[in-house]
């Protein structure tokens, strides 16, 4: 049945088949008029008034030249979706990096916001076997508009990553990103990606996970995204001076952040998530906002425990500059003692942090976090995890990662990581 499937319309094969079969039927007449072992066709021949090795070489003449062009033809047809997925690339290198990606390691990576996005697109270009687990906390923008309206979780790092991992990138970017206008009707200011995957969830009788699973296939998406949980999550945070602050929107803003809590406290990983951490040969944690990005995942019960079993070694990507508000003043250090203290106590097993270099950052307007730990205070636990240090900046925005060198950075990296023994 997989033989059929070449014969149905629109893939533009099947004219090329048809060629190949007459070049064939072509060659094999020719052979046999031409060396008439099996098959006497000389009186016939003689009849027509046709010489015999005229006719046989004409046909094996023709067979062959029909055959070299349905060759073409085909090779052509089916390399189709190698050059659409190339943007200006050769061949050669198209064909090196989807052999490339097919041997990649099995890579999870969790997050939220821009920074997952950003290590998603470099990635892709590393392995196939890529999952993206999306925070379900967000509630600002369109997301938190079409939450409360529709009772549906945020889709909008859904449609981040998605967009992130479509083969036609900055086709499906190009048009899931851009916004209705502002005025006028329900639908006004969301981005087209977020009606679609709202749209894809209700065809699904309102799950999350076979809606995402719809929207897959349309984008034809490299890797996977899956939702940390079914449901839509909601951020509560403690100050240092006792202040609570609800919303992950209103979070991202606050400064001198203490701890933080999801609402519901014990929310339900999705079995997707579990499985790919359980699978996983490498397992990323950011980058992205500390509190409302990261955190919210060792929060999730269940994705605490799967991380605290896998075999697979964590690298955690440090973000390049503080976080106005959410981690302004934190260093490196105040940076992982809040994972720990939020269920990340010796699950980190490397760190990658971007080096400091004011040469490569002209434009920089942010504070950079330096690349080292300092000291812990006397009597905490012992015993960091390794940092390995690269130029993973971007260019045009400093304050960023860049796509490409995150990813061969992480490629790099991986070799030597292991999993630590938990203390």
């Amino acid at each position: 049945m997989r033989l059929l499937s070449w014969l149905r319309p629109g893939i533009g094969v099947k004219r090329w088949i048809l060629l190949l079969a007459l070049g064939a039927l072509s060659i094999a007449a020719g052979g046999v008029v031409s060396f008439p072992t099996l098959v006497d066709l000389s009186p016939l021949l003689a009849t027509l008034s046709v010489d015999a090795m005229l006719a046989g070489g004409a046909l094996l003449a023709g067979g062959t030249l029909l055959t070299f062009i349905a060759a073409l033809g085909l090779a052509r047809a089916t390399l189709i979706p190698y050059r659409d997925a190339g943007e200006g690339a050769s061949l050669i290198e198209l064909l090196e990096q989807r052999r490339r990606q097919r041997q990649g390691l099995r890579v999870v990576v969790l997050g939220g916001g821009t920074g997952l996005a950003t290590v998603l697109r470099g990635l892709k270009q590393q392995t196939t076997s890529l999952t993206a687990i999306v925070s379900m906390a967000d509630d600002g923008g369109s997301s938190g508009v079409l939450r409360d309206s529709l009772g549906i979780p945020p889709v909008g790092d859904l449609r981040n990553c998605l967009i992130a991992l479509a083969d036609a990138e900055s086709t499906a970017g190009a048009l899931l990103q851009h916004r209705l206008p502002a005025e006028g009707g329900a639908t006004r200011g969301h981005p087209i990606g977020n009606l679609l995957i709202a749209g894809a969830i209700a065809e699904e009788g309102g799950s999350l996970e076979r809606g995402i699973d719809r929207v897959h296939r349309i984008l034809h998406v490299r890797g996977r995204v899956v939702p940390a949980t079914e449901v839509g999550l909601q951020l509560r945070g403690h100050t240092r001076e006792g202040a609570v602050v609800d919303g992950q929107a209103r979070l991202a803003r606050t400064r001198g952040i203490a701890r933080v809590e999801l609402l519901p406290a014990s929310p339900t990983a999705t079995q997707a998530a579990l499985q790919a951490l359980a699978r996983a040969e490498l397992i990323i944690l950011g980058p992205g906002s500390l509190y409302t990005s990261l955190i919210p995942h060792l929060l999730v019960p269940g994705i605490r425990q799967a991380l605290s079993e896998r075999t697979a070694p964590l690298l955690w990507i440090a973000n390049v500059d503080e976080q106005e508000g959410e981690t302004e003043g934190m260093d490196l250090r105040a940076h992982l003692t809040a994972l720990e203290m939020h269920g990340g106590a010796g699950l980190v097993d490397g760190i990658l942090a971007t080096s400091v270099s004011t040469k490569n950052r002209p434009t920089a307007t942010g504070t950079p976090i330096a690349p080292h730990l300092t000291p812990r205070a006397q009597g905490e636990r012992a015993g960091d995890p390794p940092i390995y240090t690269r130029d993973v900046v971007s260019r045009l925005r400093p304050h960023l990662h860049d796509s490409n060198l995150l990813a061969r950075a992480v490629m790099n990296v991986a070799p030597s990581l292991r999993r630590r023994s938990h203390r």
